[in-house]
């Protein structure tokens, strides 16, 4: 055997020979009795060539296992760093159980509503998973913008949903710009039915904005739609409210039970005929149209085909306007962002700041500029209904949207082939037209805040928000502060003029106890925002929203 090994381990096996006495006892120690020198050798060299392999094995192993960790955790997203984050409280502002695919705990932990990645806000628990689940698996603020929008359609389709009409604000972090969409009529058709201009306006904003592919983004609003969606607080109320008309109605298919009664709380609404026409306009915008055309009067499809085929939908630059160290851009009409203006307008001439009371004058002013600008007209009209969402990422990008059918059930109208319930929005685009969509970003100077801002309760919308905005940029409150801390009222003296501030609620906007005045039903508001590396979200009342993040 030792005539044959190699030379290397001859040219070794001499020099152990050659050792004193001392070396050959540590090989015989180390190998065991009864084998030759060069034996030994061999055998030790082998243990050690496995020990490297081992070693060698072991590390890759635990390189892969963190690669595969970061991946999973959302790391190699484009929305942010690999740095995994816990929130307290949760997933979502109601404190929602973790889910599979949730981030593990690492890190740090966060406060309610502030994550590291992104965030989306809605009146949804579903729609706020659902566009989460988006924005994990790499997509940006439009494309979970969109998902959740077509959600909210299903989930509360007495506020929105494909037959109605939208405005968005999308502020473009890496361009600095931002931009508004207005996906409203031009021209109508029909006297009784608005057109279904939300899908084509959502398709506009993905070509330009979006990074997932289309189809990817009806995946699971058209998966939603065939499963069904239990009837939540929300719709449970507006059937109720609406009974007659619904039970009277071709809305009755949805929403009435084998025995003709409404459905319940709880009870499951399935749409197949709408997962079906999501599925095929996945390819493409003119599967509405030919989907829809066959279910209206025969006098009415021609002019509803021609009216679909030029839409005219374009975004358009915001309204801006520069409060000190903030500038503010809002959606430009037929959306109410010119009422929002007038109001800011008014405060930022009364110089709050210089003002031993800000508070005082901010709202006297907000106030004045509110009754100058609805002139009355609106005071007393009722407020539609409608649905809203936001979402930001820690970049800095943010995407607010408000859609709406008009009235709830819009026209009453189920399209029996396509599954779409029209709106009732028969007038062309014109100011006023959108009084309840007032969609805000503020840019909060050296700090490079962003800041989202929407809220319902049709022309009360504006003055809520004036009074979010006031508490940002003229009292000095933090964002979360801005929207969750008691809102301010004017208090009257006995005659009749204003005396000071005092703590109020939103309810106040709508009671006639803000100034004297009567805006019609009590608003609620989202808020988002991208600060400090991170991404948040807020509403007020907070039980009245659902976000998601990561």
């Amino acid at each position: 055997m030792e005539a044959a090994a190699p030379a290397r381990y001859q040219a070794r096996y001499q020099r152990l020979r050659d050792s004193d006495s001392d070396g050959e006892e540590a090989v015989e120690l180390r190998t065991g009795p009864g084998r030759s020198p060069l034996q030994a050798l061999l055998h030790q060299h082998h243990r050690e060539t496995c020990a490297r392999i081992s070693s060698a094995l072991v590390l890759l192993a635990l390189a892969l296992a963190l690669a595969f960790y970061q991946l999973t955790s959302g790391g190699s997203s484009r929305l942010g760093g690999a740095q995994a984050h816990r929130q307290d409280g949760g997933a979502g502002q109601m404190g929602a159980q973790e889910q599979p695919g949730d981030v593990p705990p690492a890190a740090h932990m966060h406060a309610r509503g502030v994550y590291h990645h992104a965030t989306l806000i809605t009146s949804s628990k579903t729609c706020s998973r659902l566009g989460k689940d988006l924005l994990v698996a790499g997509g940006n603020v439009v494309d979970a913008g969109i998902a959740a929008a077509l959600c909210l359609g299903l989930v509360h389709p007495h506020a929105a949903g494909l037959g109605g009409v939208f405005s968005a604000l999308l502020h473009n972090a890496s361009s600095g710009r931002t931009v508004a969409l207005n996906a409203v009529p031009h021209r109508g058709f029909s006297r009784r039915y608005g057109l279904p201009v939300a899908l084509p306006g959502l398709h506009l904003l993905h070509r330009h904005f979006g990074r997932l592919a289309w189809p990817r983004l009806l995946e699971g609003p058209a998966v939603l739609a065939q499963r069904g969606v239990r009837v939540d607080r929300e719709l449970a109320a507006a059937l109720q409210e609406s009974a007659g008309a619904v039970k009277a109605s071709g809305l009755c298919s949805l929403f009435c039970d084998g025995a003709g009664e409404l459905k319940g709380q709880g009870a499951l609404v399935t749409q197949p005929r709408l997962a079906a026409l999501l599925r095929a306009v996945a390819s493409g915008d003119e599967a509405l149209p030919r989907a829809l055309a066959p279910d209206l009067p025969p006098a009415e499809r021609e002019p509803f085909l021609q009216a679909m085929g030029d839409l005219g939908l374009e975004l358009q630059s915001p309204l801006a306007m520069q409060l000190g160290d903030t500038w503010l851009h809002g959606a430009p009409a037929p959306a109410a962002g010119s009422l929002l203006a007038s109001v800011l307008e008014e405060v930022r001439a009364a110089e709050p700041r210089a003002a031993p009371e800000p508070c005082l004058r901010a709202l006297s002013a907000a106030w004045r500029g509110y009754s100058r600008a609805l002139g009355g007209a609106v005071a007393g009209a009722p407020s539609p209904v409608g649905s809203h969402l936001a979402v930001a990422d820690s970049q800095g990008n943010v995407l607010l949207l408000s859609a709406s059918l008009n009235s709830s059930f819009g026209s009453r109208f189920l399209a029996p082939a396509s599954g779409i319930v029209l709106s009732d929005l028969t007038a062309p685009a014109g100011p006023g037209l959108l009084s309840w969509a007032c969609p805000v970003v503020l840019s909060r100077g050296e700090e490079g805040t962003v800041v989202g801002l929407g809220a319902t309760g049709g022309s009360a919308a504006p003055l809520a928000l004036a009074q979010a905005i006031i508490n940002q940029v003229y009292l000095g409150q933090p964002l979360q502060e801005a929207l969750e801390s008691p809102w301010l009222q004017l208090r009257g003296g006995r005659d009749g003029a204003s005396q000071g501030c005092g703590p109020g609620t939103l309810s106040n906007l709508s009671s006639g106890e803000w100034a004297g005045g009567a805006p019609q039903a009590g608003p609620w508001v989202l808020q988002v925002a991208s600060q400090g590396e991170h991404a948040r979200a807020f509403a007020a009342p907070a039980a009245c929203c659902h976000h998601e993040g990561y």
